[in-house]
């Protein structure tokens, strides 16, 4: 209710009697307080629509007038409304003076008009609005419902309840970083930076956590309205992305164990992967898209926006965080493989996070999620991972035998290096570190070019290969990863 609204109102018969414009007109009312107190500031809240008979403000001097008006203004006031014909016969020159100087709308009041009357207007109209947007938050909180239980992403909840507010609207997470917003061409700032942001009001989700997310509305006016509509919908809000956690968290221990015997080599078989595969509850038919991100320090603040994302593009997920990685499995996306590697790889620019997919085997995810693990250490941004890794490759090798082998093809540059005080296996180690490239193998090295010839001939002598030929460095290159590879 604004000020306006009670000169529109003929029952009160109330008179402007002031030269006051449409915008402090347009203020709006929070409730009437009617007092007789000269300075009733220390009881008065912003906005109310003072009542006053005058009883007691038998002055004329217009000083004492002009700083009881500038008390009111100072709270600040709506309006002021001056009952005439209990103490005073007509609205005094003083105060009309200082409500003009001061642009305090001065209303005066009928003696046929009891401020009652004026009171329980004000709270009829006022507990109408109350209800009407209580209505109006409910209608959102159904739509939004409904919304929900047909599988919208968190936008399309954002859009529904931008289409209500007219407001920019924001969810963030518990490290203020941003998930998602509505609509997309507005700036909103994170981290350390959110607190300096102006004229915004936030809700806290109820969502049952210790670090909720929270709810942003970039505010054009006062807030209590928009608090008051959002109340009913935020619950609907938490639940959808609640639903992620609630998800993950009931496959975490299946994760963990799907992950765990993906690694082991040597102690799980196919059909120990295969089993926990199905426990997940996922479909062997479809292909399976799987993500690796870096949850450590500063980048744990990530872990919602690919929670939220991981669920809004793909209809079954199962997410599990196993030593500070977040570990995704996904199927059925519901867009191209193309749209969903483009929202994922670009949530965070500085995001170690290997995207790899889609398996279509067990056994392609198997050695897929292992070469995940190992190029995540590696990367320091968003990144695709090909089809195959040569780390993956050598894991799975490792647990047939193949490490020992390896063991024993390169114990006779461990014995030399040993005895005689040489370094032949970092010398093969930096060689083909640096793609068998002499100069940048010597620069490392801080070796003449003759002595990296001398070398590398003898540990041809010794190993019983010849490095010139693709088959001996890869057969070099892959026991020195098998000698190298650490368990998970």
């Amino acid at each position: 209710m604004r000020v306006a609204d009670l000169l529109t109102e003929h029952s009160l018969h109330l008179r402007l009697e002031t030269p006051t414009g449409p915008d402090r007109l347009s203020r709006e009312i929070v409730r009437c307080a009617p007092t007789e107190h000269l300075d009733p500031t220390p009881f008065l809240d912003a906005n109310v629509l003072l009542l006053t008979s005058g009883i007691g403000m038998n002055f004329s001097e217009e000083s004492i007038w002009d700083g009881y008006v500038e008390r009111l203004t100072r709270v600040p006031v709506a309006a002021l409304a001056f009952a005439v014909g209990a103490a005073h016969s007509s609205l005094p020159k003083g105060l009309i003076t200082a409500c003009t100087a001061h642009d305090l709308p001065l209303l005066e009041v009928p003696t046929t008009v009891p401020l009652l009357k004026i009171d329980q207007h004000v709270e009829g109209m006022l507990q109408a609005e109350r209800i009407a947007l209580l209505d109006r938050g409910w209608l959102l909180a159904d739509e939004c419902a409904r919304l929900a239980s047909q599988g919208a992403e968190i936008s399309t909840l954002l859009a529904a309840m931008y289409a209500a507010l007219e407001l920019p609207i924001a969810v963030y997470d518990a490290f203020d970083s941003l998930i998602a917003q509505y609509p997309e061409t507005v700036t909103w700032r994170t981290g350390a930076a959110r607190a300096s942001q102006p004229d915004t009001v936030t809700v806290p989700l109820p969502m049952g956590l210790s670090n909720s997310c929270q709810l942003a509305v970039r505010l054009y006016g006062s807030s209590a309205e928009v608090e008051a509509l959002l109340a009913p919908v935020t619950s609907i809000l938490a639940l959808q992305l609640n639903r992620s956690v609630v998800v993950d968290a009931s496959s975490h221990q299946d994760m963990l164990r799907f992950v765990n015997r993906c690694v082991a080599w040597s102690e799980s078989t196919r059909s120990d992967v295969a089993n926990a595969f199905h426990e997940l509850g996922l479909s062997r038919r479809a292909e399976t898209t799987l993500l690796v991100a870096d949850m450590s320090g500063e980048h744990a603040a990530a872990a919602w926006k690919l929670r939220v994302a991981l669920h809004d593009t793909f209809h079954d997920v199962r997410v599990a965080e196993l030593d500070e990685q977040l570990i995704a499995l996904a199927q059925f996306p519901r867009e191209t493989f193309s749209d969903v590697s483009a929202r994922l790889l670009g949530i965070e620019p500085v995001l170690p996070l290997v995207l790899r997919g889609p398996a279509r085997t067990i056994d392609e995810l198997r050695i897929a999620l292992v070469h995940a693990l190992n190029l995540i250490r590696h990367v320091s941004a968003p990144v695709l991972a090909p089809v195959l890794g040569l780390s993956a490759v050598v894991a799975a090798a490792a647990g047939r035998g193949a490490r020992e082998a390896a063991e024993r093809f390169l114990a006779p540059l461990l014995d030399h290096d040993e005895h005689r005080a040489t370094e032949l296996l970092p010398t093969l180690r930096i060689w083909l570190r640096n793609d068998a490239q002499p100069s940048r193998t010597c620069e490392e090295l801080y070796i003449h070019r003759n002595s990296l010839s001398y070398r590398l001939r003898r540990i041809e002598e010794l190993l019983g290969i010849s490095l010139d030929t693709l088959d001996g460095r890869a057969t070099c290159l892959m026991a020195l990863r098998l000698v190298e590879i650490e368990p998970y």
